[in-house]
């Protein structure tokens, strides 16, 4: 049986002091995957350097990573990803979207994304189980290690609500078997949730920076979200075929 081909679609380049050690989100959500028990096909696409896969039948479904840039920015690179989303859309290629990823699913398939007034969401943080579908376990809510300033204010035409909190309303969606977005981070380790924000700490409020460095002693559910992405694409494209 032919493997599934994961085309990851990498938006970001990590700060220098963290790319020796951990690479990029492609490898970290290659790693989460596999974990999940996903053996798979991975192939990456650097999308920030402008490189996308070169025809839709080099992949059976796509993720598409975080980024400390904006989904509704006017950036080349993120206007082309936008129009290439809706394109895989119209095709029916499972999507899966993370922080950034997203973001720009529910901005370019005609929900809304922007800066939210609450401030930036870091640290782990608790969401609500809004709906059940068949690819989540039987929670009630998971934590997820989140590091983020914009948010999704509104869902895309044909979305489910599955995640939720007083501070991110809508932090996770879906629209059967074709997209699943997720605000918090599953492939972020504490290790790296906290070399990150000693990268940013300059530039962000010390008390978030302080809560965030407490709540790292919650433990957080990203091995079983990893596990709901694989399902996801793998009883997306089961039912497709």
């Amino acid at each position: 049986m032919q493997k599934i081909r994961l085309a990851i679609l990498d938006a970001d380049t990590l700060y220098q002091p963290l790319r020796n050690i951990y690479r990029s989100y492609a490898q970290m959500f290659v790693s989460l995957l596999r974990e999940s028990g996903a053996d798979w096909d991975f192939r990456i696409y650097p999308v920030i350097s402008g490189v996308f896969p070169e025809a839709p039948d080099e992949f059976d479904a796509v993720l598409i990573t975080g980024s400390k840039y904006d989904s509704f920015a006017d950036e080349e690179w993120i206007v082309r990803l936008r129009d290439y989303v809706r394109t895989l859309y119209a095709l029916k290629k499972p999507m899966a979207g993370i922080c950034f990823g997203h973001q720009l699913l529910a901005h370019a398939l005609g929900g809304n994304t922007s800066r939210s007034s609450k401030g930036w969401g870091l640290g782990v943080m608790k969401y609500r189980l809004q709906s059940r579908p068949d690819f989540v376990d039987e929670t009630d809510s998971v934590y997820l290690l989140a590091s983020h300033q914009d948010q999704v204010q509104a869902l895309p035409p044909g979305a489910t609500w599955l995640l939720g909190s007083d501070f991110c309303p809508n932090a996770a969606f879906y629209i059967p078997d074709q997209v699943l977005g997720i605000q918090g981070h599953p492939e972020f380790t504490v290790e790296y949730a906290g070399r990150l924000l000693d990268v940013r700490e300059a530039f962000l409020p010390a008390a978030d920076v302080s809560r965030a460095r407490d709540s790292f002693n919650i433990p957080h559910d990203g091995k079983k979200v990893g596990q709901w992405i694989r399902r996801f694409v793998e009883k997306s494209l089961s039912r497709e075929r």
